[in-house]
């Protein structure tokens, strides 16, 4: 067969309807995606009360072609590379849409999505087996729980330093969970699972006080886990063996709480994440329910979205949840290893609301 630089004219043909097809498939498939349509959420008499949109999921179809197709010919010159997806996501942490942390316990690692591509810190040496609560230190830091190993770690965001340390070497945890930290105070939260109880520290990683015991009376938990800091330092815990939520004011002290255990909405099966948007609502996810559920300031039920399934809007056993100053909500799809978020429309819900 005639030969043409060492290539037979057969297989330069071939290369060429290959090179076609990919082309025709690269601009089927990663065209830009349209914007999702909002979605309306009605109370009980049928009033709108919020609208939600999906602005946006990680790892999205988009990525999944362009890994499919575009990589396979890249690793054809280059090699192969992998691409980071996400596995079993806990916890978020956002700055917005397009830049934010998530904690994988499948991938034991954190990782940073930035632009719709996920990286893992290059400090990340080993695999974590059981990362759960994430938050950001005023100076950019991240911390960060490991509850097998009954430790937090700092990460500092800063790509060129990108060390990894022991937040609180010289401080015994017993199966820290959630954490938060208070702007108003300047204190780092840390929930204690196993003892049933919230221990504070300085930005030092030094104890300051601990709050709580087991029990089911105020300030009392059973196997408490994430907990959320408003602006105002008032600080949502929930008690999730008690299947319920207590409400704290940055001093410590009980202000109230709400919640108990069934199977309908407005009540508790499996609580997890927890987040409160700019309208003073609070945002608990429920593993059981495959749902987020939405209470007001007093603990009254509003609204719920998701359900299960695999389709965009719909959640498998979520996990962790977190609302930035622009109340985009980041939900942690565990088991449909992906982050789903949404851009929350008109957030009061009546004109009663207004302090």
């Amino acid at each position: 067969m005639e030969q043409m630089n060492g290539l037979s004219i057969y297989s330069f043909r071939k290369l060429s309807l290959k090179a076609v097809v990919f082309c025709l498939l690269y601009l089927v498939f990663l065209l830009p995606v349209r914007a999702q349509e909002t979605e309306g959420i009605y109370d009980q008499k049928g009033v709108e009360i919020n609208r939600l949109r999906l602005v946006t999921k990680f790892p999205t179809e988009k990525s999944k072609v362009e890994v499919n197709l575009v990589d396979r010919i890249a690793e054809f010159f280059f090699g192969k590379k992998e691409a980071i997806v996400l596995s079993k996501p806990i916890s978020v942490f956002a700055e917005n849409p397009d830049s934010f942390w998530v904690l994988d316990q499948g991938l034991g690692s954190l990782l940073k999505v930035q632009d719709g591509v996920g990286e893992i810190p290059q400090s990340f040496h080993q695999h974590y087996t059981s990362l759960v609560g994430i938050c950001a230190l005023p100076q950019g830091d991240l911390l960060f729980t490991e509850s097998r190993l009954n430790k937090v770690f700092k990460l500092n965001k800063d790509e060129s330093a990108d060390k990894l340390l022991e937040f609180c070497p010289a401080v015994k945890l017993d199966q820290p969970t959630g954490i938060a930290f208070s702007s108003l105070k300047n204190e780092v939260w840390v929930v204690e699972t196993a003892l049933h109880r919230i221990t504070v520290l300085d930005l030092q990683g030094k104890v300051i006080r601990h709050i709580g015991k087991r029990g089911d009376g105020p300030l009392e938990f059973n196997f408490p886990t994430f907990l959320w800091i408003d602006k105002s330092g008032l600080v949502y815990i929930v008690d999730a063996m008690n299947f319920r939520v207590q409400i704290l004011n940055s001093e410590g002290e009980f202000i109230s709480m709400f919640g108990e255990i069934g199977d309908a909405t407005g009540y508790f099966s499996r609580p997890k994440g927890i987040a409160t948007d700019s309208f003073g609502n609070i945002y608990i996810v429920d593993a059981l329910f495959h749902a987020v559920q939405i209470f007001d300031k007093n603990g009254n039920f509003l609204y719920y979205f998701g359900g299960q399934g695999r389709k965009d809007g719909k959640f498998w056993l979520p996990t962790g949840i977190f609302i930035d100053d622009n109340d985009f909500i980041y939900v942690a799809d565990s088991y449909n290893s992906r982050i789903q978020v949404f851009q929350l429309i008109n957030g009061r819900l009546n004109d009663n609301d207004k302090d």
